[in-house]
């Protein structure tokens, strides 16, 4: 920890530490355990970040001397020295694990709190091995019953454009094949979560390990990132794969500079990775080209050899695990590892695609953002192989920008890479003395002119994708797609039935399949009510639709906008964002610490507030006040009154006053052991549904002392 750099990445370091035990710490009520692990987080987090900040001898003048007229005897002088010695080795590594514990910590705390399974993808993984240990090939069966095992949502699932629900097992084998030898011990419990968080923690053992010294604390704040450890327990499957790619990163600078069994180790675990998801699959290319290019520049000559070898190795491990169930069942696999490529599934993630899907800007061709996409990568693979070895630190990122252009392009396709792009950048190819391994092309002949063409290819790159990205964003959607009118669960504030508006731009008929995206996330498809009849040539048409289960309604505290899919040619068309409110109310006194005698008059007042809390001083709003009294054993009909309506009266308007408030007289009439529950709520003047609920409020009537 005494490099400059290495100090301040350790001080990060500290303040991770401190944040997991923020992060663990709303749990010390009901697991006592995580009180200490709070306290102990804190501890060596402060404790990290003071010694982390101590200046080295190096650093500070004053501090060689200091150590060289210190009084110990020469023996015990020694023994000192050789203890940091130790200490400078040991310490980092406890410190690590010490964040790997709190992650797995957090991980189980989570898991926890809400056990069911948040993704398919875990849930048809952990199936397939089941089916697999069994002796079954899980490609020739349906997923569905995992849904079912597993308790996941019926809103967690991929969806075709038609409003289908992807069934199938959609990933290479060894994506559900790891989990067959703990299936066969007898974990089956969370298996597929605990194995993500596993992976998780090992890949952030592996990057800290394998970086150098002064950066190699970056691991442990860059894999303690929110957005990181959520995936993986959250059961984004992409944890499984990066600690084999970062190994295989470590290692790829071997296999175009090395000779000998060195040079396997690298494609050996690229073919791994291969195996468990199709993400590395479009790293595959640039590792490639970068393995040729590098012999170029040090040879002469494209190293075609190494990347062939590097690539048949590859492949021959990712065909290993897959091989039994690819001649079992050719067309069913074939399927399956291509279904992220076939299944015509809706569009997501926060790519360019979020500007069709929230700005409304193109959607009208779903298949022109995978052109763009293919085109963007052949750009990115000829600039990168003319241009080598200006790009060579971005090798195991560049597919990253390529998913950016997708339809589907979620979070853990931009981010997953990173990882993995810091230590290749970080350990490939490091300086050497040798004379052919001048950086600077253009004092190698064969370089230059490899050179001298990257700027009129990257120009043409750049001119081709430009046209392609520019077309995906004027193909104008074939639909116009409005909300008319929603009907509410009332104090469920959720919207359960929408009507629809839908108008035909295109001279053929369209007919669209709808499902509600809130938060950026669409839920499962939302039928229609009575027959689905197409929308004709230039016509307007009205559906209404319905929730297809509770999870799938969205909150009328927040907006929501309906997606209208569509196919041949495949289309996104998005209505505008819908508020069913964008008013609330606020009561006040929030609470009545003591009972209320019977008889005995308390004025409470209703807020009326916007969505940043500022009152909106608007005369004549009606404002509506319920009672209800929450039972032990169900709801009780209350019995008090409210602004001298009859004793029981619910709910009872008021109408605000100049400044936005309205008021309510209350009083008790019955003396009851349960309190008397209030909340207020306005109501929509055009289509009449109930919004803006208050918190609630609860009064005790009880007889006077």
């Amino acid at each position: 920890m005494s490099a400059p750099i290495g100090r301040w990445w350790w001080a990060a370091t500290g303040l991770v530490l401190i944040v997991w035990a923020l992060e663990i710490f709303p749990n010390v009520s009901e697991v006592s355990g995580a009180a200490v692990a709070v306290v102990l987080l804190v501890a060596i987090g402060l404790g990290t970040i003071v010694v982390s900040l101590l200046p080295s001898a190096g650093e500070d003048a004053t501090i060689g001397p200091m150590r060289r007229s210190w009084w110990m005897p020469a023996n015990t002088r020694k023994w000192v020295t050789a203890t940091r010695r130790v200490g400078s080795h040991v310490v980092p590594w406890c410190i690590a694990l010490t964040v790997i514990g709190a992650f797995m910590l957090w991980s189980f705390l989570q898991v926890r709190a809400d056990p069911t399974y948040s993704t398919d993808e875990i849930a048809f993984d952990q199936y397939a091995a089941t089916l697999a240990l069994h002796g079954t090939n899980p490609y020739t069966h349906s997923m569905a019953p995992s849904y079912a095992l597993y308790h996941l949502s019926p809103n967690a699932g991929t969806f075709r454009l038609n409003g289908t629900i992807v069934t199938s097992l959609s990933y290479p084998a060894l994506s559900f094949e790891a989990y067959v030898p703990l299936l066969w011990l007898g974990w089956s419990t969370q298996l597929a979560v605990g194995v993500n968080v596993i992976s998780w923690a090992l890949a952030l053992l592996l990057l800290f390990g394998l970086l150098p010294k002064d950066i190699r604390p970056s691991a442990l704040v860059i894999g303690s990132l929110g957005t990181f450890t959520g995936y993986a327990v959250g059961g984004v499957t992409d944890a499984l794969y990066v600690p084999l790619l970062l190994l295989a990163a470590y290692f790829w600078g071997r296999s175009a500079t090395s000779k000998g069994a060195i040079t396997w180790v690298s494609p050996i675990f690229f073919g791994m990775a291969m195996a468990m998801k199709q993400t590395p699959w479009l790293v595959l290319p640039f590792v490639l080209i970068g393995i040729a290019a590098e012999h170029r520049r040090r040879n002469g000559t494209w190293g075609l050899k190494r990347a062939g070898k590097y690539l048949g190795i590859s492949l021959v491990v990712f065909a290993i695990p897959n091989l039994p169930y690819f001649i079992g069942a050719p067309h069913q696999w074939l399927n399956g590892v291509l279904a992220p490529f076939i299944n015509h599934t809706v569009p997501a993630g926060q790519g360019l695609i979020g500007v069709s899907l929230f700005l409304h800007i193109g959607g009208g061709s779903l298949t022109a953002y995978t052109v763009t996409a293919l085109v963007i990568f052949l750009s990115l693979a000829a600039i990168y192989a003319c241009s080598y070895p200006l790009m060579r630190g971005w090798t195991f990122v560049l597919p990253s920008l390529v998913l950016f252009f997708a339809a589907r392009s979620f979070g853990s396709y931009l981010i997953m890479l990173a990882p993995i792009a810091l230590l290749a950048a970080a350990t490939s190819f490091r300086p050497e003395k040798q004379a052919n391994t001048v950086e600077l092309p253009e004092e190698e002949p064969q370089s230059k002119s490899a050179w001298r063409f990257w700027p009129a290819v990257g120009l043409c790159g750049l001119i081709v994708s430009g046209a392609a990205v520019a077309f995906t964003l004027t193909s104008a959607p074939p639909l116009n797609v409005s909300v008319k009118s929603v009907h509410t669960t009332g104090q469920l504030a959720t919207v359960e039935r929408i009507v629809v508006g839908v108008h035909n731009n295109t001279s053929k008929s369209v007919s669209p399949s709808f499902t509600v995206e809130s938060g950026g996330v669409v839920t499962a498809f939302w039928p229609t009510e009575g027959k689905k009849a197409p929308v004709g040539p230039h016509q307007t048409k009205k559906y209404t639709i319905i929730s297809p289960n509770f999870g799938a309604q969205p909150a009328i505290s927040g907006g929501f906008a309906v997606d209208a899919f569509s196919s041949r040619p495949d289309a996104a068309s998005v209505s505008d964002t819908f508020l069913p409110s964008t008013w609330h109310v606020a009561l006040e006194p929030d609470q009545f610490a003591k009972p209320v005698p019977i008889g005995q008059k308390v004025v409470v007042r209703a807020e009326l507030l916007n969505r940043l809390n500022q009152h909106v001083r608007v005369s004549g709003v009606p404002i509506y006040l319920g009672q209800i009294i929450y039972g032990q054993h169900g709801l009780i009909y209350s019995e008090a009154v409210v602004n001298g309506a009859p004793s029981g009266q619910t709910p009872v308007p008021a109408d605000t006053d100049t400044s936005g408030e309205a008021t309510f007289v209350i009083s008790g009439t019955h003396s009851a052991t349960d309190p008397v529950y209030f909340e207020a709520n306005l109501v929509n003047f055009t289509q009449f549904y109930p919004y803006g609920y208050s918190q609630i409020v609860l009064i005790r009537f009880g007889n006077s002392p």
